[in-house]
């Protein structure tokens, strides 16, 4: 009998190998955009003492510098839409040269349009966290959640059936910020309904915020004394 659960337990485990071999990671990020973004933030100088804000479209659409217009610090954006977890880690040398005060990364739902493995996302939040830990020690880290999107609302066949997948990956983003030590700031609960959802009063296309939705994030990091 043991014999026979040895075998069972080897063909499992050789099971599961060949599915994990076969899972394909994109960790492609570099189209025309991002080139773009890239060369035209590499010809900037480098502001000291900035709040810098990183992340994809959802960051790059952000107008922070008006909404913070009362700051004692430069507001930097870094945002380049269609960005994912590997092409911000790659361009972290340009972000890193600011020496910012304080950095905000909010990523991760391209990620899930790709339907990265969660494991995969929270590897390159690490290598992000670490390398600003290493490189601008000084420098204050915090990590937003992922926002939620509308299926109802989006058209992109790569949109579907990823809404159900964030939830999870913030929790595991939520873990990754207490065993690094930086403080995880969750989001979601100003722009989900109660199906973890975003609201349709936020959004235009069921991913994306609408201008003033941004004037609530940004109090929100008042109150909460991040800002």
């Amino acid at each position: 009998m043991k014999k026979v659960w040895l075998m069972v337990a080897v063909l499992m485990g050789l099971n599961i190998a060949a599915k994990a071999q076969n899972i394909k990671i994109d960790s492609s990020y570099a189209n025309w955009y991002y080139v773009e973004r890239i060369e035209y933030y590499k010809k900037l100088q480098p502001v000291k003492n900035s709040i810098l804000f990183l992340g994809n479209s959802i960051t790059e659409r952000g107008e922070w510098e008006e909404i913070l217009a009362d700051s004692k610090y430069p507001i930097i954006n870094r945002g380049i839409g269609g960005d994912n977890s590997f092409g911000i880690l790659a361009r972290m040398d340009e972000v890193i040269r600011f020496k910012p005060i304080a950095i905000f990364l909010m990523d991760g739902i391209n990620d899930q349009f790709r339907k990265l493995p969660h494991d995969v996302t929270i590897e390159n939040y690490r290598k992000i966290i670490r390398k600003i830990k290493k490189e601008s020690p000084k420098t204050k880290i915090y990590i937003e959640s992922a926002l939620p999107i509308n299926e109802s609302m989006t058209k992109e066949p790569y949109t579907v059936g990823r809404n159900v997948l964030v939830p999870e990956l913030n929790e595991k983003i939520k873990e990754l910020a207490r065993q690094e030590g930086v403080t995880y700031i969750d989001i979601c609960p100003l722009f989900q309904d109660e199906r973890g959802v975003l609201k349709a009063e936020y959004t235009m296309d069921g991913v994306h915020l609408y201008p003033s939705a941004y004037i609530i994030w940004v109090n929100f990091l008042k109150e909460k004394k991040y800002l």
